[in-house]
This record gives C-alpha cells, structure tokens and sequence, in this order.
C-alpha cells in the first residue's frame, strides 16, 4: 500500500559544521540531516526536537522553518522506493548545553538514543565539503552555501 509520510529535519549549523548522520544503505553510504516521520498528536517543533535526540544524542532548541521538499521515492529510485512519498520540512535548531564547542569528527553510534536501523555513526561536516559530498537531498548542499536572502524555501521533489 502506498504511504505518504510527513517528516521533520533538524539543521543543526554550529562552528561552520552541519550536523549529519551516516548511513549505509543500497547506494553506500550517505548523510541525512538527523530527522524522521511525524508521530500522531505530535508538533513539528517537537517532532524535530525529538528525532535530532533520538538520532545524535543532541538536545535542541528548534527555531525557524528553513525549507522543505517533496520526495516521491518513484521518480528518484524506482527498483525499491516507489510506494513511499514523504514531504519533509526543515527548521533551524540551536544546540543545548555545548557552549564549548562540538567535536570536530565522526561520534560513535552510542550518542544515539535511538538511531535508525541503517544509521552507522553521528558526524559533524565542514560546510565548505557538503557540495559533492553523499549528503541527501543534494540540492540541500549547496542551498546551505546560498544567499539567505534569495535562496528558496521549497526545493520541490528533489533528492
């Protein structure tokens, strides 16, 4: 049966790193920003809150809506994905409690309370190396690097 899927992102920018989680999957590995499905009775602030947690072991502040996209998994992979579509929203998050900085390489997968089955580690990626990197959706790399003032709040169904 086809499902569609309401989503949050955390992007957590601190020290010109974007917070990522690292998986592996059919394609390899890949990033995500740390994020997931929208429970039932759930808001997106505490959606997002919940799942950079669950994900990364961060607590958050969750602030603006940053952007958001449509992914229709037929038109991106349709040997495995098409009956999934989720629409994913991305908000601005501040970190808690690490005025000291953050570490500055890859955190072992036990930051995470919960990670996600295919989730291997929790990384923090110099802005400047996003573009090309195996960041998801790609256009959110360089959508990082763009002018706040012209860049576009919704990316469309990108990948």
């Amino acid at each position: 049966m086809p499902l569609v899927r309401p989503a949050t992102r955390g992007l957590v920018v601190a020290q010109d790193r974007l917070l990522v989680t690292v998986m592996r999957g059919r394609t390899g590995e890949f990033w995500l920003t740390p994020g997931g499905g929208q429970d039932f009775g759930e808001s997106k602030v505490d959606n997002v809150a919940r799942e950079v947690l669950e994900e990364t072991g961060y607590r958050v502040r969750v602030g603006a809506l940053a952007c958001g996209r449509d992914y229709i998994g037929a038109h991106h992979f349709p040997e495995w994905d098409t009956g999934f579509q989720q629409t994913e929203l991305w908000f601005w998050c501040e970190l808690l409690g690490h005025e000291g900085g953050v570490p500055h390489e890859e955190l072992p997968l036990k930051a995470a309370v919960l990670p996600d089955a295919a989730q291997t580690a929790v990384r923090w990626v110099p802005l400047g190396e996003l573009v090309g990197s195996p960041l998801y959706p790609r256009r959110l790399a360089s959508w990082l690097t763009e002018d706040p003032a012209t860049r576009p709040v919704w990316l469309g169904d990108v990948n």
